[in-house]
């Protein structure tokens, strides 16, 4: 579904910047480092690509196990360190991706209303609480994605016109768990929309058949 990949593309973003703030605060200076990451990732996509095969809700089951390790990984790291990332400047790759950036595209891989998160990053602390809390939205993405494969509900980029009921929204802001139902949010359509759109319908199917006559009859003209 494209609106499913403008979710993961939007995800794929947030985690490479991620990876440039590592590099950023050194991470990537050892060879032994750079080896282990490169391989771990090409053994990590082709053990989920036929996991997904088989069963696209287990392989986003298993991410969101990933991706709320990773949120525990980076929580205990802030809680044990709080003091000393709160006196260290933030990378200016963290400053241009959470203040300056695409924050359009920012929005995309979150389950909660657009512009409703605007992180501060002012300091490493900041950076590193950032990065925590995109891991916790990415969980619940991936929640969202396996409601998809199991129930059909739709996952969709926020960025669409307001539900026709506020209770879809709760209090955190977020969205009936992490899945958005087409249905609530796309307006109602009128009875004119529904005759207008089936006259445009009809017209369509009129000048397909006109095309396929007179191409059947060697015609040039194409009305």
């Amino acid at each position: 579904a494209p609106g499913l990949r403008q979710v993961h593309s939007a995800e794929e973003w947030n985690e490479l910047h991620h990876l440039l703030i590592m590099e950023a605060l050194g991470g990537d200076a050892r060879w032994s480092d750079r080896f282990l990451g490169y391989h771990a990732a090409v053994v990590y996509y082709w053990l989920l690509i036929p996991t997904y095969l088989f069963s696209p809700a287990v392989a986003y089951q298993f991410m969101e196990l990933l991706e709320a390790h990773a949120v525990d990984t980076y929580s205990t790291f802030v809680r044990l360190n709080r003091k000393a990332l709160a006196a260290l400047p933030p990378p200016s790759v963290a400053r241009s991706y959470y203040l300056d950036g695409d924050l359009y595209l920012f929005d995309d891989f979150q389950q909660r209303l657009p512009g409703s998160r605007r992180p501060p990053c002012g300091t490493l602390l900041d950076v590193f609480v950032n990065i925590c809390e995109d891991e916790g939205e990415h969980v619940k993405t991936m929640r969202a994605c396996q409601d998809y494969a199991q129930l059909g509900t739709v996952v969709t980029s926020p960025h669409l016109p307001p539900p026709r009921s506020q209770s879809v929204a709760a209090a955190d802001g977020s969205f009936g768990g992490g899945a958005r139902l087409a249905a609530e949010w796309q307006p109602e359509p009128s009875a004119a929309d529904v005759a207008a759109a089936k006259e445009r319908r009809e017209a369509w199917a009129r000048w397909s058949a006109q095309v396929r006559t007179e191409m059947a009859g060697g015609s040039d003209g194409v009305v």
